[in-house]
C-alpha cells in the first residue's frame, strides 16, 4: 500500500505521521477491513510538538466496490458526567461552557471532556477534570466508572469517546466555588466556565453534543437497575 503526503506538508514530519498511534491504528483497521490501496494524507495539524488532526483520502475497496474515501483522524477522547450529592438536595452536575468554532457557537454547554495523547482513559478523564473544573474536586481513578464507548461520526471522523461517570459528595463550600469558576489550558487557548445544574435538567439545557445526552441517558438506566435490584 502507498502512503503519500500533500506537498505543503514538510518532509520531516512524514515519519512522525506515519508513526503517529491514531494514524497506525487507523492502518491497521482499515488493511483488516478494506482492500486498502492508496493513502494521501491530505493536512495534518500540529498540537505542540506532536501530530494532532491527520486528513487523509483513501482508495479503498469493499467487495470490490469503492467506499466513501476521506476521514479525518483524530484519535480517541474520554468525557466525564461528574455527579454531585448533598443529603436532602436534588443531584447536580458540572458542565462546561466553552467557544466552540467548528459548531459557530461561543457558549456551548457539555460535559468535561478532552482528547487522549497517549495516556490512558481514566488518567485523561482525571487530567481533564483538573484542568477544566480544578483541583478541588475530589475524584480519583478508582472513582471512574465506564458507561460505554461510542464513535462520534463514523461517517467521516475516527473519534472513539469512552464515556465516564462518578458520583461524588460535596460540600456546601465547594458547590458555590464551582459555579461560574473560570478554568482552561492557557497553552491550548481554552476559556472555560464552570456551570453547575441539577442533573435532570440536563436534557432541557438546549443545544449540546451527543456525549452529554447519551452520558445521562446511560446513567439514569444505571440507577434505575441499581434500584431494582436493591428492591428485590
Amino acid at each position: 500500500m502507498q502512503i503519500s503526503f500533500a506537498a505543503d506538508i514538510p518532509a520531516d514530519r512524514h515519519d512522525a505521521i506515519r508513526q503517529a498511534p491514531h494514524f497506525q491504528r487507523w492502518i491497521a483497521r482499515s488493511s483488516a477491513s478494506f482492500e486498502l490501496r492508496r493513502v494521501h494524507v491530505r493536512d495534518a495539524v500540529m498540537f505542540g510538538t506532536r501530530i494532532g488532526f491527520i486528513f487523509v483520502e483513501a482508495d479503498a475497496l469493499h467487495e470490490g466496490n469503492p467506499v466513501p474515501k476521506y476521514a479525518l483522524l483524530r484519535g480517541d477522547a474520554v468525557s466525564v458526567l461528574v455527579v454531585l450529592r448533598r443529603p436532602g438536595e436534588p443531584d447536580r452536575t458540572l458542565l462546561t461552557c466553552e467557544p466552540r468554532l467548528p459548531v459557530g457557537r461561543s457558549d456551548v454547554l457539555s460535559l468535561p471532556a478532552g482528547m487522549l495523547d497517549g495516556s490512558t482513559f481514566s488518567s485523561t478523564a482525571l487530567r481533564e477534570l483538573a484542568e477544566e473544573i480544578g483541583t478541588d474536586l475530589p475524584v480519583k481513578a478508582d472513582d471512574l466508572i465506564e458507561l460505554t464507548r461510542v464513535w462520534t461520526t463514523p461517517g467521516g471522523c475516527d473519534e472513539e469517546i469512552g464515556l465516564y461517570y462518578t458520583e461524588i459528595d460535596i460540600s456546601a463550600d465547594l458547590l458555590e466555588k464551582l459555579q461560574d469558576r473560570a478554568t482552561g489550558n492557557a497553552d491550548e487557548h481554552e476559556h472555560i466556565v464552570v456551570r453547575v445544574i441539577e442533573l435532570d435538567a440536563l436534557p432541557s439545557i438546549g443545544m449540546t453534543d451527543a456525549k452529554t445526552l447519551l452520558s445521562y441517558t446511560l446513567y439514569k438506566q444505571r440507577v434505575s437497575e441499581r434500584q431494582a435490584v436493591a428492591t428485590r
